[in-house]
């Protein structure tokens, strides 16, 4: 996955002759699957258009990751995955549900155990078998949320964190790079649902509700322990100080921040990209009854 990345205010862009002009930067549509833009960069309505006909993905983030937007070709893609996925939302929510709380917990414990951090997941994961509804489910992972951070945040350097989790708005340093990429790792799903002919608002473990894509936020869960240790190395090799964040309500990365850490982010998720795949592929045999 090609991905350019444009986070500088007030910058203009431009499509001319099938090539994207970034000041004194030219490259071509056809090296490029999705453009990220801080939401202050100027792009005619006309551009986006040209792009999308070469199916480029647009993702428009705020300054802070916290608001976004992601503009795609209008053309209809898989509809009768579409129709499987409505059909398994109906019909096989749980069994899917189930699938992904215990990968998600499987993934965690296994983060931690690479910090010599060892948890007994036996009676959770035998709690999700029995479980008959997702209320159920979501109380098993809330539970397991809470005892996952309060190891998770000793590893990171005290003085960037309170020792929760905390959101909407972050409250320390620390909380506020982990929403910071868990936005951003929710919308490159999104994109990779898109592509495959998912539709991203139709989930199994999280509700579909008005603009939140259900589907993203349910394979999200199976990467956070991912972005949580792309976060632990970020704060241990101090690639981002204190000075690189701002208090507005919320504690927030800077533009000095995510300058930074673009490149990273981009390494990251290109590092990630054939476990998407894969894990975006078992839900489609799981919806389609296909064996996986």
């Amino acid at each position: 996955m090609n991905t350019v990345i444009i986070d500088k205010k007030d910058l203009s862009i431009s499509i001319n002759n099938k090539t994207l002009h970034i000041e004194d930067k030219k490259i071509p549509l056809r090296l490029i699957d999705t453009l990220i833009i801080n939401s202050s960069t100027k792009l005619l309505a006309s551009d986006i258009i040209k792009m999308t006909k070469e199916n480029i993905i647009i993702l428009f983030i705020s300054s802070n990751g916290t608001d976004s937007a992601i503009v795609n070709s209008t053309k209809t893609k898989s509809a009768h995955l579409k129709a499987n996925q409505y059909k398994a939302h109906i019909k096989d929510s749980l069994l899917i549900a189930k699938y992904l709380l215990k990968e998600k917990i499987k993934t965690h414990t296994n983060h931690l155990l690479s910090h010599e951090i060892r948890i007994d997941i036996n009676d959770l994961l035998e709690k999700i078998d029995k479980s008959n509804n997702l209320k159920e489910l979501l109380g098993v992972e809330g539970s397991f949320s809470k005892l996952y951070f309060k190891y998770y945040f000793n590893l990171l350097p005290k003085s960037m964190h309170k020792g929760k989790r905390s959101k909407r708005p972050p409250l320390d340093p620390a909380n506020a790079l982990l929403s910071f990429f868990y936005s951003l790792f929710y919308n490159f799903l999104t994109i990779r649902l898109l592509s495959f002919g998912f539709e991203p608002s139709i989930g199994f473990l999280h509700t579909p509700f008005r603009s939140h894509n259900a589907l993203s936020s349910d394979i999200l869960e199976i990467f956070r322990a991912d972005i949580n240790e792309f976060v632990l190395n970020i704060l241990k090799n101090r690639k981002v100080l204190k000075d690189d964040f701002a208090k507005r309500g919320g504690v927030y990365l800077r533009y000095s921040g995510r300058k930074k850490l673009w490149k990273d982010y981009k390494n990251f998720t290109s590092s990630l990209s054939s476990r998407v795949d894969f894990e975006i592929s078992n839900i489609r045999a799981m919806i389609c009854k296909e064996e996986f």
